[in-house]
């Protein structure tokens, strides 16, 4: 009776700790979760975005409930400027899966490298405790904002290529070489982006100063020498286009100054087709014309003037045409 007494207390007690390692294994399949952090890059420039997803799964049929969002500390390098979440209901290994996705949009403010986490999410388990779960960290790199260069990014050079001295073709060439703290005063060369702005400036220079040179070589000398026959009759057949009414008021002003202009060159002998309009009213003093001619020249050119470069209205054709007539030179008779 005494070597019965104990086995009939162990199959109660073995009976107990079966029971609580099936209902602990029903309790871990029902509270399988997980908290998840990554991001679409891991080095960036000051003023991109990043985007970093946090992903909690929940595997089982326990009864989960999630209380909020997960929580991130506010990085140092980086500004949070959105925030999105979404809910997917799949099957693991014939398991329902619930994974809820939070993603927040980053953009970097300032260079530096930065470790982002962990974040953390407060849920209650089936058994209604408070639980709270972890996420893993992920390191992120900000660098300084690349400037823009005609040529694109240059390519970075190996510090260790940098440092490392080239073998020196003979033992005095070696002696000569500086040490690489010695070089850390130099200026570095001009970007090439500076060098091809200012070939372009002189390039251009060189081209205004030839076309001064050739436009005042091609400038007629002012002489006595008898116009040619016919001219006359040019201009007046000009005077006569100037009627069509289909011209605008920027065609009909270019034609009337360009008109005056030759009109006055041929009865003067001067080259009034290259002066302005206060060049020709300073020279017309020097040359017999009535007080009318003079005002007929004054009126037309500054109205033309006012039209082509001031953007005026044009008003009166005709009285204009009228003044012109009076610079027309007689058509002689055959």
């Amino acid at each position: 009776m005494k070597s019965s007494k104990p086995n009939l207390k162990k199959v109660p007690l073995l009976g107990m700790v079966l029971a609580s390692l099936l209902t602990a294994g029903a309790f871990a399949q029902q509270a399988e979760v997980g908290l998840r952090m990554d991001v679409d890059k891991r080095q960036l420039e000051v003023g991109e975005h990043v985007t970093l997803t946090l992903e909690f799964k929940q595997i089982g049929s326990g009864n989960t409930s999630v209380m909020g969002e997960p929580q991130i500390a506010t990085p140092d390098n980086f500004e949070i400027r959105g925030q999105s979440s979404s809910t997917q209901v799949t099957i693991i290994n014939q398991q329902t899966a619930a994974i809820s996705t939070t993603k927040l949009e980053l953009v970097a403010t300032k260079p530096g490298t930065e470790t982002l986490g962990p974040a953390v999410l407060t849920y209650q388990d089936p058994q209604m405790k408070r639980r709270e779960i972890k996420s893993n960290q992920v390191t992120v790199t900000v660098v300084e904002k690349t400037g823009f260069s005609l040529f694109g990014k240059k390519k970075k050079v190996n510090p260790q290529a940098q440092t490392q001295p080239q073998a020196a073709p003979n033992p005095a060439a070696a002696v000569n070489q500086a040490a690489p703290d010695d070089l850390r005063g130099i200026k570095p060369l001009l970007p090439e982006s500076f060098m091809l702005i200012k070939t372009i400036f002189w390039v251009t220079l060189l081209a205004l100063i030839v076309g001064f040179v050739w436009r005042q070589l091609r400038k007629p000398v002012a002489s006595m020498a008898t116009p040619p026959l016919g001219k006359a009759a040019q201009l007046k057949d000009a005077w006569k286009k100037l009627g069509n009414e289909d011209l605008t008021g920027k065609e009909f002003c270019f034609g009337l100054s360009n008109l005056v202009r030759e009109c006055l060159q041929y009865r003067f002998n001067f080259p009034a087709v290259h002066y302005t309009t206060e060049e020709i009213l300073k020279t017309l003093p020097k040359y017999k014309l009535t007080d009318d001619e003079f005002v007929a020249a004054e009126k037309c050119l500054k109205t033309c003037d006012r039209v082509l470069h001031a953007d005026a209205n044009l008003t009166g054709r005709d009285n204009l045409r009228s003044y012109c007539s009076a610079l027309l030179p007689k058509v002689p008779k055959n």
